[in-house]
């Protein structure tokens, strides 16, 4: 065991003592995927130690080394619950009975819309944040979004009886799903900034869409629908924020006032809809769908970034 803690020790001392990386930098470093690292510290507990003053979750050069270790011994086909262990500096023959039993509960846990619905109508939420969390540790958010969360909304949304005072699946569902959304883009990304605008009812997917593209290294940023007629200043969150891109998504009713307002800056308009658009967006940047959005979108910052250089 102690050989398997010191096989990294040198790379540790690569970083400064004061390292404190992100999870797509750490990914990066170990060459495994982002969903991976999450996935470890859910089930295994090797999740970063430190925090930064706005609060972000970093790792640091003691998190860097147990997950380098994890990573060589599940390499060398050691059971990941062990390798875990072993990384961790446990006896990997004293199986924690807490972590057995969670990790059994979870495999046996069918990830289907109906499950996910019933759980809901339950108000269950610690198995609706554990049932989201493992679908967006193995798809990603758009996949867990559009194959498992949105269909059990549908479902629940499509009951024909009330519920009980305090409890609101539709509701539910969407906190659990914002949970874990704010678990796997923590700390947004470095690259191009952008605005999600949608009206209530796309306000779900405007969240989707920006944690993908976090995850993609965007500085995404969703705007709140507004609420008892408050008018939106679009122009004023534009030029404070230094946004390079206002993505529409539906589009909002208002659409085509904000690309006029969007006119006077340098701010590029971004359309995501399957409808016919008014003459005055016809000719903008568009995606018909969530994912086409996420690569044309990242495909343009990207040729911003390089303009800017």
């Amino acid at each position: 065991m102690a050989a398997a803690r010191s096989g990294h020790r040198p790379s540790n001392r690569r970083l400064d003592d004061g390292i404190r990386l992100t999870v797509a930098a750490v990914a990066g470093r170990l060459g495994v995927a982002a969903s991976t690292l999450r996935t470890w510290e859910r089930r295994y507990g090797l999740g970063p130690s430190a925090r930064t003053a706005g609060k972000h979750r970093r790792y640091d050069a003691d998190d860097v080394t147990r997950l380098e270790t994890m990573r060589r011994l599940t390499g060398e086909g050691v059971a990941p619950a062990d390798a875990a262990r072993l990384a961790l500096g446990q006896d990997p023959d004293g199986a924690d009975d807490a972590v057995q039993e969670r990790n059994h509960e979870e495999t046996a846990e069918v990830l289907d819309p109906l499950s996910l619905a019933a759980a809901a109508v339950e108000a269950d939420d610690a198995r609706l944040h554990r049932m989201i969390a493992r679908s967006v540790g193995t798809d990603e958010v758009l996949t867990a979004w559009q194959t498992l969360v949105r269909p059990a909304l549908d479902l629940v949304e499509a009951r024909d009886h009330g519920d009980r005072p305090g409890r609101d699946p539709a509701a539910a569902l969407g906190a659990a799903l914002l949970a874990v959304i704010r678990t796997v883009a923590e700390g947004g990304g470095t690259g191009g900034s952008l605005l999600i605008h949608a009206d209530g009812d796309r306000h779900l997917d405007a969240h989707v869409l920006a944690a993908e593209l976090a995850l993609r290294g965007a500085r995404a940023r969703v705007l709140r629908p507004s609420r008892r007629g408050r008018q939106l200043d679009v122009a004023a969150t534009v030029t404070h924020a230094g946004v390079q891109m206002v993505v529409l998504l539906g589009p909002p009713a208002h659409a085509a006032t904000v690309v006029e307002i969007l006119a006077e800056t340098d701010c590029v308009p971004f359309v995501v809809s399957t409808d016919d658009l008014p003459a005055a967006m016809e000719n903008l940047p568009r995606a018909r769908t969530l994912g086409g959005a996420v690569h044309e979108i990242y495909d343009l910052l990207s040729e911003q970034r390089a303009l800017q250089r």
